[in-house]
């Protein structure tokens, strides 16, 4: 298996069982550097913490959308995803999505297959992406566990030319028995991970910094 490198969103390898004893619904802050923030709270119904992280990107609205919907490359920067590629696209703002994840022995690697769901509020000009597991669209793979529900969400408000505020949110259950020290390991490591290569890395790429969408605007 792939030494582990790699948000959870997006990374669904952010996995920490709830403490029987926690009922606070407040966000805690986990790890802040670089500009990046993650947070942890408990879960509103399952067994596992919520993530969120905040961040502001040195980019245009074009490049931080560009970056994140280019669905093959999750695998460079998503921690921990070795295959990433899109299985439909419906259209110009919604794609099926499957990610394949590498767990740390003696766990069984996982994967997922998502619903992503981008939109442009056209008074703010606010971006949001959606991506909720939806494992039905396609196949398991033999002695790989499916992620049984992930859902993760991106708010980026353009704040000033070539800035973006960007706040990220995962919920998820990994599924099968997942140690304490290997989900204490992926949620302070994932999303910090993650978000730290998408900022210092991928934005940075001529393919997303000179992309064009004719169909999000920019503000600034």
């Amino acid at each position: 298996m792939k030494t582990l490198l790699s948000i959870g969103l997006l990374s669904v390898l952010s996995w920490l069982p709830k403490s029987t004893t926690e009922e606070s619904n407040q966000w805690k802050h986990t790890r802040e550097g670089d500009g990046i923030i993650v947070y942890t709270r408990g879960g509103e119904s399952s067994g596992f913490k919520e993530i969120k992280a905040t961040v502001t990107m040195d980019c245009s609205l074009q490049t931080m959308v560009a970056t994140l919907t280019d669905y093959n490359n999750y695998k460079n920067w998503i921690y921990s995803t070795s295959q990433s590629y899109t299985v439909t696209k419906v259209s110009d703002f919604e794609n099926v999505v499957y990610q394949y994840i590498d767990a740390p022995w003696p766990l069984s690697d996982r994967d997922v297959c998502m619903r992503i769901k981008l939109a442009q509020d056209p008074k703010t000009l606010n971006v949001t992406i959606d991506s909720k597991s939806e494992n039905s669209l396609k196949d398991l793979v033999s002695g790989v566990v499916r992620v049984p529900y992930n859902f993760a969400h991106w708010d980026i408000v353009p704040i000033a030319k070539n800035k973006l505020s960007c706040t990220y949110t995962l919920k998820t259950n990994p599924g099968g028995a997942v140690p304490a020290w290997i989900a204490n390991m992926f949620i302070t490591d994932g999303p910090y991970e993650s978000i730290l290569k998408l900022k210092s890395v991928e934005i940075k790429k001529a393919q997303y910094t000179n992309a064009k969408n004719a169909k999000i605007k920019e503000k600034y």
